[in-house]
């Protein structure tokens, strides 16, 4: 996997984020004194950016980040806290801590976030060296669980089709029920599972208002296979003036087709056409469609 998917896949994000561990093995963090909490200033520092960078991240990626548990704590959250001394002035009370740390806290309030936010920022920190970090190692452990994982399912297969030659060579009517039936829930368990996938895939379509995340999905399958951007549209109009009498460019009246032709009934077919793409480009459709990609 490449660093920039998880800038790229939110459905990446969200699978690697509660592996926060990763945070300490890149650099030590700096938290809020008593808490597991690190103001936006922490988050800047850890990061190596500017204060404004993270705040701006916050504010393009607010639904994930709320998620997350990034919230905004008031002066007395922090009552209780391993503080030795405390300040009130005007607009702001600071708290200051034994090791020389000082927290300055807003009357209207100090956003805060937990390990598993900050980790999300990383996923999304395009220029910090600490970022690409921390998302190499989170790739690394999702691509050493993801070959575990299948490594698992050949050799599960394989030992029940030893089971059911063995079945069958024994001449046992009882043992070979068993074992094909064995067998037959495994692999009933793997067609549920893409069965499960593809029916919460055809969901998300069907909702769709917005087109433009069809664009995103094309933009990001060209990116991930390094084919130009107008090629897969080509061979995507292609597909569908061929399979489906589809011809969009005829309706746009010129040389250039325009998604915005195509009509609520056909949607469907422009959906099952992209998918075949991406499963002949090898990738997964699901990563493709996803929401708010920038590529």
């Amino acid at each position: 996997m490449k660093n920039e998917e998880l800038l790229i896949s939110r459905e990446l994000r969200d699978k690697c984020a509660g592996r926060y561990e990763v945070l300490e093995k890149v650099k030590a963090l700096l938290l809020i004194p008593g808490t597991e909490l690190m103001t936006v200033k922490q988050v800047a520092e850890y990061y190596e950016v500017d204060k404004k960078v993270i705040e701006m991240i916050c504010i393009r990626h607010k639904d994930e980040l709320l998620n997350d548990g990034i919230t905004t704590c008031s002066y007395k959250d922090f009552l209780n806290q391993q503080s030795v001394g405390l300040e009130k002035m005007k607009g702001k009370v600071i708290f200051s801590f034994s090791d020389g740390e000082v927290l300055e806290v807003p009357n209207r309030g100090l956003k805060v976030f937990p390990r598993r936010a900050v980790l999300r920022v990383g996923m999304l920190l395009r220029d910090s060296e600490v970022a690409k970090e921390i998302r190499t190692q989170l790739l690394n452990i999702e691509e050493k669980t993801s070959s575990e994982t299948k490594v698992k399912d050949i050799n599960e297969e394989q030992k029940l089709m030893l089971e059911v030659g063995m079945a069958y060579a024994s001449g046992d009517t009882t043992a070979v029920m068993i074992a094909t039936t064995k067998m037959m829930d495994f692999k009933n368990r793997h067609i549920q599972k893409l069965e499960q996938d593809n029916r919460g895939l055809a969901g998300e379509i069907l909702e769709w208002k917005d087109r433009s995340k069809l664009n995103a999905g094309v933009r990001k399958l060209a990116a991930v296979t390094k084919i130009r951007f107008s090629e897969i549209w080509n061979e995507l109009y292609k597909n569908l003036q061929y399979k489906y009498s589809i011809n969009l460019k005829a309706r746009g009246n010129g040389n250039k087709p325009y998604i915005q032709h195509i009509k609520e009934n056909e949607w469907d077919k422009v959906i099952k056409s992209f998918c075949a793409m991406c499963e002949a480009y090898g990738q997964s459709p699901s990563e493709m469609f996803q929401q708010k990609l920038k590529v």
